[in-house]
């Protein structure tokens, strides 16, 4: 909660995290990765009037910047001397940094030089008036730190103040000058993927992706020869050549908030990455799917089965033994569960994917998550995610027989619809197919509303008028690969009282003599007026990847999700799902606590045999009991049901341990020279479930499964003196 509340602070008290072309012309123009801000000071024309400055007059969030934290780090300062030069740089530097347009670019690093590999880097920021005092702190922190093996200078031309890294002169850094170098501006791939994006945004990321490439082979010539050949074939199997650049925008778009991305890998798309990005459009009808009054949802293309292949290639053209390997593994998964997973399962998926929320379905909350697919072949699908789920029935029980637990999937027909459900309390997972299509839910209740949705010819999300111009604004007349929707006015007032709850978590200043703002967020009422529904589309075309988003103000779609509701649900799905592996837990805790009680034994039986002539064992568990630090508990085993009688003498004790004790001695008659391998005393197979504990000559513990124990035992004891009798292989009944 601390993250999310910590994002949409720092997300609307600072519009810089939003990225811009700031600089970019004094950033060289072989630049490999490039982050350029405008600064919060300079946030252009298009703030005015915006949402996000509405918000901030609505709220106390610049007050918490701009004097709740400095405050913080004063007192921080005077109680940990040791912090207070780090903070007083921090401050110092960031600050100009926070408000005047900034830059960060790498630059690769020189390989060639005589005094080792360089690293090249620069970061620069025009800090107008502050540009002496920003070149003298960052000076000061230079100096009190060692020197790396490459120089790091600070160079100030007016009021620019650059930190460079790797060059002997720091200026030969800085484009723009009159023999410095290219800008990144004069960049025919930049400028040519900016022309994709938003040129006018508050900030930018560009990263060359052919430059990091031939970075990255240049390097792996140093490498060993095994890495050096492996380099090419990995980046073949992936395509990553078929990438070129990536850029991405953020900024204001009318008064709301928009970011672009753009992917530059022309066609044809290789490698396992074409895999992913393929240009194919969703369909409406696996919208058709998603209800009008959904409040979240989304679309997109994904081809499972497409993608297993895929990556078997990519694997083959890496290693050819590892394609075998995993051609090994799908064929050990496909004799395990009984058919071809690939073929049989994954084959009958559409690769059409969508899924929602609709509080009219489970209320509201995450509860009522519904996913939809468009399968290729409904009657293959449904035969063969039974036979899929009958296999996890058999192995669920095979696993739980000894745990007086059942898990397993039920079927029941709801109006006709045939449901599939993991009856297990608190979450209980289904899953239908109906009208083509398969419906996967949280509870039967949601999988059951979601096929009467389409079966029902119910209003979609194509009715809904907010979709529509959402995805009018974003996608335009594109073709969409992918869409995705959020509507914050209709999620905003129940999220909204549990976020103010973790805002005042700021409260624990006032506690420290802080005083914190009265309010952090806007007033709900204040806050409605700036919100509208947030939403993205992707679209590919013959030059790549777009993708393109939409929201109110920045940080706001965190107002679609509730801290508060999330924590109960993951309390529900963990309370499902790991209620089984809780009563596992207390077996295992069971078998280290009664490997402890053997442990104990073998010491007790050392402790005897040392004090006597011939070194001899103990007799029986009861003569131990008599003689040792002791206790009876020791001799009863947590996982059985016996316990020790309260009120006996220790001559009772003695007597009881004797004749009841959950574990067998086969200690008597031997001494302290008996081999290490022999058994000393174990578990007694009626209290076992998948196998014993056994103590050995030299006094270590191992648990085997019960095959290997009876060998053990059997090969190891002459005969077990206490009982009586040699132990006995499991019968039916034993609880094995």
């Amino acid at each position: 909660m601390l993250a999310r509340l910590t994002a949409l602070l720092v997300l609307l008290a600072s519009p810089v995290f939003a990225l811009g072309q700031a600089l970019s012309d004094r950033v060289p123009a072989d630049a490999i990765v490039y982050l350029g801000w405008t600064g919060s000071e300079s946030l252009g024309p298009k703030y005015k009037g915006s949402n996000l400055e509405s918000v901030l007059a609505e709220s106390n969030i610049p007050a918490v910047f701009q004097q709740f934290l400095p405050q913080v780090f004063d007192r921080i300062a005077k109680e940990q001397p040791d912090a207070a030069e780090p903070i007083k740089i921090f401050r110092a530097i960031a600050g100009p940094m926070w408000r005047h347009p900034s830059a960060f670019a790498f630059l690769g690093v020189d390989l060639q030089n005589p005094n080792g590999p360089r690293p090249h880097a620069l970061l620069v920021s025009q800090a107008g008036a502050e540009a002496a005092a920003l070149q003298k702190q960052v000076n000061d922190l230079l100096k009190a730190q060692p020197q790396p093996p490459f120089p790091v200078q600070v160079v100030r031309v007016g009021d620019l103040v650059a930190l460079t890294v790797g060059y002997d002169k720091g200026e030969d850094a800085l484009a723009g000058g009159a023999n410095g170098p290219k800008a990144l501006t004069t960049n025919p791939e930049f400028t040519k993927a900016l022309a994709q994006v938003d040129k006018d945004a508050v900030i930018t990321g560009y990263v060359d992706v052919a430059g990091l490439l031939n970075l990255a082979g240049e390097l792996a010539k140093m490498a060993p020869q095994e890495a050096q050949d492996m380099y090419p074939k990995v980046k073949d199997a992936l395509g990553l050549e078929g990438v070129h650049q990536i850029i991405w925008t953020q900024g204001f778009d009318g008064k709301q908030w928009g970011s672009r991305a753009f992917v530059a890998a022309p066609d044809p798309r290789p490698g396992l990455l074409g895999t992913l990005m393929q240009g194919k459009p969703i369909s409406d009808e696996v919208l058709k799917a998603v209800p009008q009054n959904a409040t979240i949802a989304a679309a997109g293309r994904f081809d499972v089965a497409g993608f297993i292949s895929a990556l078997r290639t990519a694997v083959g053209k890496v290693d050819p033994n590892a394609q075998q390997q995993f051609d090994q593994v799908l064929d050990q998964a496909n004799q395990t569960v009984g058919m071809d997973v690939q073929k049989d399962l994954l084959a009958t998926l559409g690769d059409e994917w969508a899924y929602y929320i609709d509080p009219a379905v489970l209320g509201k909350g995450a509860m009522g998550f519904t996913l939809v697919n468009r399968l290729k072949d409904p009657a293959k699908a449904e035969a063969a995610l039974t036979k899929l789920e009958d296999f996890i029935n058999k192995f669920a029980a095979h696993q739980l027989k000894q745990e007086q637990v059942t898990i397993a999937f039920r079927r029941s027909k709801v109006g006709g619809l045939m449901i599939h459900y993991l009856a297990v309390p608190a979450i209980t997972p289904a899953w239908a197919i109906a009208d083509g299509n398969l419906y996967v839910g949280l509870y039967p209740e949601v999988v059951a509303s979601a096929a009467a949705q389409v079966s029902g010819k119910g209003k979609s999300i194509l009715d809904n008028p907010a979709f529509i111009a959402m995805r009018e604004h974003v996608g335009g007349a594109n073709k969409l690969t992918g869409v995705g929707f959020m509507d914050l006015p209709r999620l905003a007032p129940d999220s909204y009282p549990s976020w103010v709850v973790v805002s005042r978590l700021i409260g624990i200043g006032d506690m420290m003599g802080i005083q914190s703002p009265i309010m952090v967020l806007p007033p709900l009422n204040k806050l409605m007026p700036y919100l509208a529904p947030a939403g993205q589309a992707s679209w590919a075309d013959a030059q790549g990847l777009h993708i393109r988003s939409i929201s109110p103000f920045p940080g706001s779609e965190i107002l679609g999700s509730d801290p508060g509701g999330m924590s109960t649900f993951q309390q529900a799905t963990m309370v499902s799902i790991l209620l089984p592996a809780l009563n596992r837990a207390r077996g295992q805790a069971n078998r280290v606590k009664s490997a402890s009680n053997l442990r104990q034994i073998g010491l007790g039986a050392i402790m005897y045999a040392n004090a006597q002539k011939n070194g001899v064992f103990p007799k029986d568990f009861g003569e131990m009991l008599a003689t040792q630090d002791l206790t009876a508990q020791v001799f009863v085993n947590p996982a059985g049901t016996t316990s020790v009688p309260p009120g006996l003498t220790p001559k009772q004790q003695a007597d009881w341990v004797k004749e009841n004790s959950d574990y067998v001695w086969n200690g008597a008659g031997k001494n302290n020279t008996v081999g290490a391998d022999v058994p000393l005393a174990w578990e007694k197979p009626e209290t076992a479930t998948d196998g014993i504990n056994i103590l050995f000559g030299d006094g270590h513990v191992e648990f085997q499964d019960m095959q290997s124990a009876m060998e053990t035992i059997q090969k190891g004891q002459q005969k077990a003196p206490d009982s009586g009798r040699t132990p006995r292989r499991p019968r039916p009944g034993d609880g094995l």
